[in-house]
């Protein structure tokens, strides 16, 4: 399979969290796409909790992408 060539490579933001950037790349049939973001993250963990009654813990984290609130397990930086 033919590889994608990068022909320029901007950053977008770069937070101790996420580091983005804006590529243009030329796909190998010669077309181009001069906006495909790379988005890079550190490590991080996720857990799954259990209570002594085996209930599974969760966290209520606004995520505002999705403009709301949403039950996920705890997760976080691995520092």
């Amino acid at each position: 399979m033919n590889k994608w060539k990068t022909r320029h490579v901007e950053d977008v933001i770069e937070t101790p969290f996420v580091h983005i950037q804006k590529e243009i790349v030329e796909l190998p049939g010669g077309q181009i796409i001069d906006d495909y973001l790379v988005h890079e993250y550190p490590d991080w963990v996720n857990a799954v909790v259990l209570t002594k009654q085996r209930n599974v813990v969760l966290v209520n984290q606004y995520r505002h992408a999705g403009k709301d609130s949403f039950l996920e397990i705890p997760a976080g930086k691995r520092d």
